[in-house]
């Protein structure tokens, strides 16, 4: 980690002061979102700042009983809110098509992605249903399947929509600095000769910095600006596995929402800032710099063929 890498890093437990904020959010009718993870924590709070200023959110997580009641306090506060859902569990790559079929037998358009939905140091040798370590497979694999799925109607909405305003949010993490060298461990990306679960979760959120990075690459001219963003340190539901001494670093989870709503919203960004990293409480930031030049060399190729061929048996 260079110097400066690390300045910034120290940097997240004391950030400045939040300047884009619900009150300088732009009106959202006739948008359409969706949000992983929209029913808890940072997405619960993603959702509700765009279901006040109008917008349409899909909501989406594994647990019905989560969903309606998000779902159910929105509109006690919003009777009027457009909010719907569809379930998906990136635990298991089977239920992600018939969950975003839903979305897309509703909708005509896209105008945004939070790719927030996550996990964050599960129990040791946890697996998905596919066997993947479990931060790999929900933090990465998953995440990319339905992306594909999304992927004609997000670029169709970008040739119709003004400049620069649909948008893709991959939420990493300044764990994405617990990662091996250019970010993946390639002779153990599952880590099973070695369990060791923050450098797993390094790996996932280098991923996600490496995802941000290359969706724009591999569907140049497409229009849509594509981000990854460290949300900061927060209380949500994807520090269930923590312990309670670092729960003392961490904010509220609506901060992570500014965050993620610069990403997502803020008029200055365009796809001249394609793989761009975004750092608390929404400003451009710097990756670990041997993962983006990871990203942007063969090594970027490499995962995203691997990804492809994870995936493909569930993309059709």
């Amino acid at each position: 980690m260079k110097f400066s890498e690390f300045v910034q890093f120290l940097g997240h437990f004391r950030p400045s002061a939040p300047t884009f904020t619900e009150k300088d959010y732009p009106d959202q009718t006739g948008r359409v979102f969706i949000v992983t993870g929209g029913p808890t924590g940072i997405g619960y709070h993603v959702s509700r700042y765009l279901l006040q200023k109008n917008a349409k959110v899909w909501v989406v997580a594994r647990s019905q009983t989560k969903v309606d009641a998000a779902i159910t306090q929105f509109k006690k506060e919003m009777p009027n809110c457009n909010v719907d859902f569809f379930l998906v569990d990136f635990s298991d790559l089977a239920t992600i098509k018939p969950g975003v079929q839903k979305f897309l037998d509703t909708e005509s358009r896209l105008d945004g992605v939070f790719h927030n939905a996550g996990v964050m140091v599960p129990p040791n040798g946890s697996k998905t249903t596919q066997g993947y370590e479990l931060q790999l497979g929900v933090n990465c694999v998953g995440p990319f399947l339905l992306q594909k799925y999304l992927d004609d109607i997000i670029i169709k909405t970008a040739k119709i929509s003004p400049p620069n305003s649909t948008r893709i949010v991959w939420v990493s993490s300044s764990g994405h600095g617990f990662s091996p060298k250019a970010g993946i461990q390639w002779d153990n990306i599952n880590f099973e000769k070695l369990n060791k679960p923050w450098k797993a979760y390094g790996q996932s959120k280098a991923i996600n910095v490496y995802q941000g990075i290359l969706w724009p690459k591999k569907h140049a001219g497409s229009g849509v600006v594509s981000l990854s963003a460290h949300p900061g340190n927060l209380k949500s539901e994807l520090q269930r596995n923590t312990s309670a001494a670092m729960n003392i670093l961490l904010y509220p989870a609506n901060y992570g929402a500014y965050t993620e709503l610069y990403g997502a919203l803020h008029p200055s960004l365009t796809t001249k800032d394609n793989g761009s990293y975004l750092i608390p409480w929404g400003k451009k930031g710097v990756a670990r710099s041997d993962i983006v030049e990871g990203a942007n060399g063969k090594n970027g190729e490499r995962l995203w063929n691997w990804l492809e061929e994870q995936v493909a048996p569930y993309y059709n």
